[in-house]
């Protein structure tokens, strides 16, 4: 499979990770199995985390033989420095490593969670320490807000960022990808099958915000089959500046596809640059969170991605059930204003929410 250069850390990471998070549902020695598969697939870079139930017990056990010729990367979602060093340690032993490659802050999403992780006293100490005692190679951090994770990397703290990004999810390529580019900070994709928006988790909102599923308009963007649809959707990525799309695995069958997916990427072909060109305009909005809560608990980023996807990606059913799927609806709105007021883009909100629900409210 081919790699490519994780920024300044000059590590060589597979275009394809393997996101530990489901190894924790999977039998001990399934999970073993499916982490083998994927290493002789030729995937080298492993990312997991502290509070992923047992899958750095598990990935651990299964990389033990193969540990040099692995990329394995870490989170603490811990804020303080002592809590990230209790965090680090399990982490470690747990691996059955003396270290790992990055080290990364988990889940910063809100400017008051970055400054108390680099603060003073914050878990960026610790990953500093852990470098000069060379238990971690590198820093990275993770979170779902690209403004907030442009913030992170302008500090010159960290050496790798991992975001959403995908078909959907295009957020990050506003101003992070260039701006990680120029930094030379590695970047790692994820999500890259979701389309999880705000406070909306993938695989607990019914209807389902998987990428991967059977709606019909999913199917003719992407492709008829599963394989089809994970082609596509990891080309898309893959395209972009990024230098490997993690992807969760928890079976045989998807190692196989998704890894046959990234050897077989050689840059877009034919008419799939076409195919992806969706222009968002610059009224769109960025899924910050700026704007919640909303004092009649409207979902109002949520809203305004569904109504994104039907009215710039033409997924116009699979977006109206989304849609009605959210227990509070625009129609709910007092026209308070505070969503607009507090927009750090300036957006036209309550126009906006409105122009959206006009499209989505099945009558």
């Amino acid at each position: 499979m081919q790699k490519r250069r994780l920024g300044r850390t000059n590590l060589e990471v597979s275009i394809v990770g393997f996101g530990g998070t489901w190894l924790s549902e999977l039998d001990s020695s399934v999970a073993v199995d499916v982490v083998r598969r994927a290493f002789g697939f030729g995937i080298n870079y492993f990312d997991t985390a502290r509070w992923d139930g047992d899958s750095e017990e598990k990935l651990g056990h299964a990389l033990s033989g193969v540990r040099d010729k692995c990329v394995i990367a870490t989170k603490t979602g811990s804020r303080t420095k002592m809590e990230s060093l209790v965090d680090l340690k399990k982490s470690l032993s747990l691996l059955q490593t003396n270290y790992v490659d990055i080290i990364q802050l988990h889940g910063i999403d809100d400017e008051r969670s970055l400054n108390k992780a680099i603060s003073s006293d914050g878990a960026l100490q610790t990953c500093k320490k852990a470098q000069k005692e060379h238990l971690a190679r590198f820093i990275g951090i993770t979170g779902h807000k690209p403004k907030i994770l442009v913030k992170a990397i302008e500090s010159g703290e960290f050496d790798a960022v991992l975001v959403p990004l995908n078909v959907v999810t295009r957020q990050a390529e506003e101003e992070l990808l260039s701006v990680a580019k120029d930094l030379d900070v590695g970047v790692v994709a994820m999500k890259v099958f979701s389309a999880k928006t705000s406070n909306l988790v993938t695989c607990l909102y019914q209807p389902s915000l998987s990428l991967l599923s059977d709606e019909p308009e999913l199917k003719a963007l992407l492709g008829q089959t599963n394989v089809e649809m994970v082609n596509s959707l990891l080309r898309y990525v893959l395209s972009r500046d990024v230098a490997s799309a993690v992807v969760g695995l928890r079976s045989l069958v998807e190692v196989e596809i998704s890894a046959k997916a990234g050897v077989a990427f050689d840059g877009l072909t034919g008419s799939e640059p076409w195919l992806f060109d969706f222009d968002l305009g610059d009224c769109f909005c960025r899924d910050c969170g700026a704007c919640m809560p909303c004092p009649e608990n409207v979902n109002v980023p949520a809203v305004l991605r569904f109504g994104s996807f039907y009215s710039v990606f033409g997924l116009k059913n699979w977006a109206r059930k989304l849609y009605e799927g959210l227990d509070v609806k625009f129609d709910k709105c007092s026209n308070c204003g505070l969503c607009e007021s507090r927009c750090p883009f300036d957006l036209s909100v309550v126009r906006m929410l409105r122009e959206a629900h006009k499209c989505l409210s099945v009558f």
